[in-house]
């Protein structure tokens, strides 16, 4: 047993009980640098994926580093499977992912169904149609508010 002076206290403890299982990967706040290893770390396991389960290209398009929203489903799923295969995971943790496979394997069908994304062409996504109604929003909040006070037990 190590003496107190032996500890390692810069160690994040979850960090050190799962390795590299540092919990999933939040996209939005990556650092460019960040994002690029991110990216790198998640191809890598896509192509596997893609390999042992023979994937077709209406469910993950070659383009789907493009798409956010299969980019951030991906990931998910493979830090789903990291934890779910990892010495810690719970003995169900197998048919988990395979459940969450399933679940995620649904989305991305849903994304490549509205991109048209092939082997031979990239489309972009579609940008949002509609805007957020100023007038609308506040005069809700508003009312929202005044209903709350009015309606508060007391």
């Amino acid at each position: 047993m190590k003496g107190q002076d032996e500890l390692d206290f810069d160690v994040d403890p979850f960090e050190k009980a799962f390795g590299q299982l540092a919990g999933p990967v939040h996209w939005p706040s990556l650092t460019d640098s960040e994002r690029l290893q991110a990216y790198a770390d998640l191809r890598e396991w896509v192509e596997q994926l893609v390999d042992r389960f023979a994937i077709e290209v209406r469910v993950i398009p070659p383009c789907w580093y493009r798409h956010n929203g299969i980019v951030e489903a991906l990931s998910a799923l493979r830090d789903h499977e990291r934890m779910s295969f990892s010495d810690h995971g719970s003995p169900t943790g197998a048919l988990d992912w395979f459940r969450a496979f399933r679940e995620i394997e649904m989305r991305l069908m849903d994304v490549a169904a509205r991109t048209q994304c092939s082997v031979q062409e990239h489309r972009t996504d579609t940008v949002r149609a509609w805007q957020t109604k100023e007038h609308d929003w506040s005069s809700y909040l508003g009312a929202d508010a005044r209903n709350k006070v009015l309606h508060q037990p007391g």
